[in-house]
């Protein structure tokens, strides 16, 4: 007789493989449309030492800046030279659309 204590059976464990690959599969997505469309505002996951001096270069506006993470208006600079800027992930911002205006 089970009890509420019992382990998940195997069968019913959760499928880890599967959450990591939808993981890849929406971060993977998300990098190729910030590569795609050029957003007005960008959140970029890298050193702050290397990445705020290249959105400064290129006349961008930085809104926020955190240990992991910068929030900012890339101004002039790709999101590819961000990446060449040693970013290690660029989220871009959607400001227009759903939500507030």
């Amino acid at each position: 007789m089970r009890t509420t204590i019992d382990r998940l059976s195997p069968a019913r464990a959760l499928p880890m493989q599967g959450l990591l690959v939808v993981a890849v599969i929406w971060f993977a997505g998300m990098a190729a449309l910030a590569l795609v469309i050029k957003p007005s505002a960008v959140v970029v996951f890298g050193p702050t030492d290397r990445v705020i001096p290249a959105i400064v270069a290129s006349d961008g506006a930085l809104l926020d800046a955190g240990r992991f993470h910068v929030s900012a208006r890339p101004g002039a600079a790709t999101v590819g030279e961000l990446y060449a800027a040693g970013a290690w992930f660029v989220w871009p911002v959607i400001s227009k659309g759903c939500g507030r205006g």
